[in-house]
């Protein structure tokens, strides 16, 4: 079956906990880069993180609050950005949940791979942070993605992951694009394509897709499937 891997958003928000939510499975890696994370005042965040202040203290905060003991929030609904919003996981059914949390992963460089179910705290950390210890530790989340049983042999698609994950592993990842034919030229808007991506990752858990070309039935805001612009590995959307 395909697994579908998402990169979280940097905005996030704290939802109640469902009984059926599940742990973590990187949660003890996840602690030790939280303990390394404390020691930082909100001034060496403001750097490392590349924030501004008041994002430095948020950050501050959040870490300073982090227990791995506190019950948290689903990790599918806990992210709230413009690809999330168009996903809208709250109005998923626990019938598309369950679908979701064998299908879905989310790839998070503070708790390495996330199901949809996995409980989780507000944090702020990316993989582009300059934080030495986090760097490390996302190249071993990405590594332990990419080598785990259960992701094997499904083929990994992102519906949207960072560029800067992708070309760490260009072998293994197949992508989607959204594209837009403007001004005598192919361009990639990036809100209208941040907003697609969501709602393909709803319409794959809706419609219990589990292979890659199942996806040319996608079609969401003008956006069709387009074979002449697509290759094995890049799989192209677009719309006029």
């Amino acid at each position: 079956e395909m697994l579908v891997i998402l990169s979280p958003a940097k905005n996030m928000h704290r939802v109640p906990t469902p009984p059926h939510a599940t742990r973590p499975m990187f949660l003890q890696q996840t602690e030790t880069l939280a303990a390394s994370m404390k020691r930082y005042a909100p001034f060496q965040l403001e750097s490392v993180l590349k924030v501004n202040p008041q994002l430095a203290l948020r950050a501050f905060t959040d870490i300073q609050d982090w227990n791995a003991s506190i019950p948290g929030s689903p990790a599918l609904l806990s992210y709230h950005g413009l690809a999330y919003s168009a996903l809208d996981a709250a109005t998923l059914s626990r019938e598309d949940l369950t679908f979701a949390q064998d299908t879905l992963r989310i790839l998070s460089a503070f708790y390495g791979v996330l199901r949809p179910l996995d409980n989780i705290l507000p944090h702020r950390l990316d993989f582009e942070s300059g934080f030495a210890a986090a760097a490390k530790q996302c190249m071993n989340f990405g590594a332990a993605c990419c080598m785990m049983p259960f992701f094997r042999p499904a083929p990994l698609l992102s519906i949207f992951l960072l560029p800067s994950i992708r070309k760490r592993f260009p072998d293994i990842f197949a992508h989607r694009m959204f594209l837009e034919f403007k001004h005598g030229k192919w361009c990639m808007p990036a809100t209208h394509a941040k907003m697609a991506r969501g709602k393909m990752a709803r319409f794959i858990v809706k419609n219990r897709l589990t292979a890659p070309e199942q996806l040319s039935l996608f079609k969401e805001d003008g956006y069709c499937f387009s074979p002449e612009l697509s290759t094995s590995s890049r799989y192209v959307f677009s719309r006029s």
